[in-house]
């Protein structure tokens, strides 16, 4: 378990505290209008306001374990905490780590051990379709008959739709950048620490930054243009997301950024990728020279995109 700190001000010592738990998975406009009730509700009582999740996703640790693709995630921990302390909507933010223990932990258990024991909760508000514990069997009435004070959350609708994670993976699959965009109330991005990949684009004259995602299964997948942030600047990328499966065996999930008209070495230093347009999907090419030829016209067609950008502010 780990606990993170966003308000400026510690929590006191006798305040209570009103927490929401879950996978929370792009924080989504639905999300933020949870946290947004769990905000005026602190209000009224002068609580303390946490959100508890996870860093493995409950159904990325099943599908390890069942040795099955990963469903696809919106977004990484690290930018979750980022966007959470940027809302002003949360006091501490607390990480369980999902383990055989915590999968095995059955409803009652997890609010004895967890909720109430470690993290000493008084009130809850909680999805209308949440569930937890073993097997999911623990309901919002469990957390009600334990003691703890639980609200339900019911939906939020944008344009007509439920707002939901689900919703957003779907048109993520259409490479609907834009609708991503109202439902997220923001781009979607990846901060991660850029490390050394196999070097061969350097080779080409077309250098790039490499952030690894490990087993994390993205949500987004294709070619696009993007801003990347490091140490306080904005540079103009072209991003592939996805495998590299011309020039690797594709075991690992990649972020894989060309700087436009930008060579630094940028190795060990943190980058925020934020995807703003599709371009093409990813293509798997019978031999380099086809690879470069597509790339060069990736950039031809980013620099478009960007020039009628600055056309359009």
């Amino acid at each position: 378990m780990y606990r993170i700190q966003l308000s400026t001000k510690p929590k006191e010592r006798e305040q209570k505290i009103i927490a929401t738990i879950g996978k929370f998975d792009g924080l989504h406009l639905g999300h933020t209008e949870l946290l947004g009730q769990l905000s005026q509700q602190a209000r009224l009582n002068k609580s303390w306001r946490m959100l508890i999740t996870f860093d493995v996703l409950p159904h990325e640790y099943f599908a390890d374990k069942n040795g099955v693709l990963r469903a696809s995630r919106i977004g990484l921990l690290r930018d979750k905490i980022a966007i959470l302390q940027q809302s002003g909507l949360v006091d501490e933010v607390v990480i369980l780590h999902f383990s055989e223990h915590m999968a095995k932990l059955k409803a009652q258990d997890f609010i004895d051990e967890i909720l109430r024991n470690k993290l000493e909760i008084s009130e809850m508000i909680v999805g209308h379709d949440f569930r937890f514990g073993y097997m999911a069997k623990g309901t919002i009435s469990d957390l009600s008959s334990s003691g703890i004070k639980t609200s339900e959350f019911a939906e939020l609708k944008h344009n007509k739709m439920r707002v939901s994670s689900s919703l957003i993976r779907k048109l993520a699959s259409e490479q609907k950048i834009d609708l991503i965009r109202s439902y997220l109330g923001r781009n979607i991005r990846y901060t991660s620490r850029i490390v050394k990949g196999n070097q061969l684009a350097r080779k080409w004259n077309f250098p790039t930054i490499n952030l690894n995602l490990y087993k994390i299964c993205p949500v987004l997948w294709g070619i696009y243009t993007s801003y990347v942030y490091i140490e306080g600047k904005r540079y103009l990328g072209v991003t592939n997301i996805g495998k590299n499966p011309t020039v690797s065996e594709g075991k690992v999930y990649k972020i894989e950024t060309h700087l436009l008209d930008v060579d630094l070495d940028l190795y060990g230093k943190i980058a925020t990728v934020e995807i703003l347009h599709y371009l093409r999907p990813e293509l798997k090419f019978e031999a380099l020279e086809p690879l470069f030829k597509q790339m060069y016209k990736d950039l031809d067609d980013a620099r478009d995109f960007f020039a009628r950008l600055d056309n359009k502010e």
